[in-house]
């Protein structure tokens, strides 16, 4: 049988696939959302990837962009479009009407805190073995978050730059049978860092459990015996 030539698409089929598209994509968890959609931002104009991090907006794909969260002045849901104003631009982006009222409604909920995102307070302190300097992390700490013990702690956070670093964390968080963060830089290029320390710790008997960031350079990943 002779087939037609397809012609272009009429526009309102292309929007429902795009939204049917942001639907199969849309992904809901304790860090955010995440879809592909079309996108504006400081004059461009593509489909990318979208997600809405705890801390900031990022934007892959077409358009590579990180808004943070902090940083932005408006947002709102208009018809199946979302837009969020920041210093760089206002970012819109073609999600669907449901899914645009959807992320309006996340970006109006505070960001969780580290402390929230590590599990630790009053009840729950954490010991830090090694040192940092990274204020996010120190605030994160700060008043009845830790304790100058291991003992008298529910969690060890261990700076890790090192196989050394590693192996005293272990350690120490098996000697008090205590759930172990290992936190370290991310990024291409880190001597010791994601795949090394998952391989070491899966081989030893342990196994990840959650991750978070924890700033633009680093970032966390919780450890348990299995």
């Amino acid at each position: 049988m002779r087939r037609e030539p397809a012609g272009d698409l009429d526009v309102n089929v292309l929007l429902a696939m795009n939204s049917a598209l942001v639907c199969l994509l849309q992904v809901e968890g304790t860090m955010g959302r995440e879809a592909i959609a079309q996108c504006v931002w400081a004059g461009q104009s593509a489909e990318a990837k979208v997600l809405l991090e705890s801390q900031e907006i990022i934007l892959r794909g077409g358009i590579k962009a990180r808004i943070p969260r902090s940083s932005i002045t408006a947002f709102a849901a208009e018809g199946d479009m979302l837009r969020v104003t920041a210093p760089g631009g206002t970012l819109e982006a073609r999600l669907g009407e449901k899914e645009a009222a959807k992320w309006a409604e996340a970006l109006a909920k505070p960001a969780p805190s580290l402390a929230s995102k590590l599990g630790i307070g009053g009840e729950k302190p954490a010991f830090l073995l090694g040192e940092t300097d990274d204020e996010g992390l120190l605030d994160a700490l700060a008043g009845h978050h830790s304790v100058d013990r291991a003992e008298q702690a529910s969690v060890v956070i261990a700076m890790i730059a090192s196989e050394d670093d590693l192996d005293a964390a272990v350690e120490l968080a098996g000697e008090h049978g205590l759930m172990l963060w290992c936190i370290y830089p991310k990024g291409k290029g880190v001597a010791f860092g994601d795949m090394a320390i998952r391989g070491q710790l899966r081989a030893a008997g342990w196994m990840d459990n959650r991750t978070c960031a924890v700033s633009d350079h680093l970032t966390a990943t919780r450890y348990g015996r299995k």
